[in-house]
């Protein structure tokens, strides 16, 4: 008799009552038919590959949570091998993975660490990234939100991000797109994504496919706030690329960014800092 066991792991961190109540009516659901055990990603903390290859081929892992966590769990178990069967049920604050997946609820994801691209930072550090990458007042929006995750007050992408641009200074930057180096003064910010989506439905890279071998690009540079505070909802639906003197845009497989004057990165929504430059791989 094959037994089959479900794991639900969960982020003990995203707080929000119906995100909890979810996991709870997920967990009963399954509970019906099959043993099934929560785990908090807290418990199993610097220890999830040991998890994952004690599990067998019959056990199912489900993974709840935002984009974040998905993040965080597929670079855990980066060396583990998987024989089990992984989905992501996504109930998290950012959820721009699942945007790319808008009929499925429960994604396999039990080969995707295998498929992502890499990103390595200041030439140490290497980390797999679901939707993407930037600098600039993305990674500025990213780090306040996180902030007000922790408290009380409750805002969007869109309100931070208005915020924020009237603080930020823009920068130069270098970069080498598959050989090619370009340069660009006064710039926003840059993205290198996987996905279509980042911050919480933004088409930054409309043309972005997930499944394909390319990496899309789009730096937004030499224009003033109040011409960027006019363009920014276009960002929101993806028409913003056909300003092509503001907007540069290109696909890729390798690309490499030096910033001067802006050494803060976000990498699906996660805020890493001192970033002297970063090199990103399909």
């Amino acid at each position: 008799m094959v037994v089959v066991l479900y794991y639900l792991l969960y982020n003990c961190k995203v707080g929000r009552k119906n995100v909890i109540k979810k996991i709870e009516k997920i967990h009963k659901k399954i509970s019906k038919k099959y043993d099934c055990y929560k785990i908090d990603l807290d418990e199993i903390k610097l220890k999830e590959t040991t998890f994952i290859n004690g599990c067998d081929e019959n056990d199912i892992v489900i993974l709840c949570g935002g984009d974040g966590t998905l993040d965080q769990f597929l670079n855990s178990i980066r060396d583990a091998n998987v024989i089990c069967k992984m989905f992501f049920y996504s109930c998290g604050s950012g959820n721009d993975f699942a945007r790319d997946y808008k009929k499925q609820k429960f994604i396999d994801i039990t080969n995707l660490k295998e498929s992502l691209p890499t990103v390595k930072i200041n030439n140490q550090e290497s980390y797999l990234f679901v939707n993407g990458v930037g600098m600039g007042v993305d990674a500025v929006v990213c780090r306040s939100k996180a902030q007000y995750r922790f408290s009380e007050i409750s805002k969007s992408y869109f309100s931070i991000a208005l915020s924020s641009l009237k603080t930020f200074r823009t920068y130069s930057l270098d970069v080498i797109i598959d050989g090619e180096p370009k340069h660009f003064d006064d710039v926003w910010f840059f993205v290198c994504n996987h996905g279509s989506y980042i911050g919480g439905g933004m088409k930054v890279t409309p043309t972005a496919v997930r499944d394909d071998d390319f990496l899309d690009i789009c730096i937004i540079h030499s224009l003033k706030i109040r011409t960027l505070l006019l363009l920014f909802p276009l960002i929101f639906i993806g028409k913003h690329i056909i300003f092509k003197k503001y907007i540069y845009t290109q696909k890729c497989t390798k690309f490499k960014a030096i910033p001067d004057g802006c050494n803060i990165l976000q990498r699906d929504g996660e805020v890493i800092d001192y970033v002297k430059e970063i090199e990103v791989e399909r």
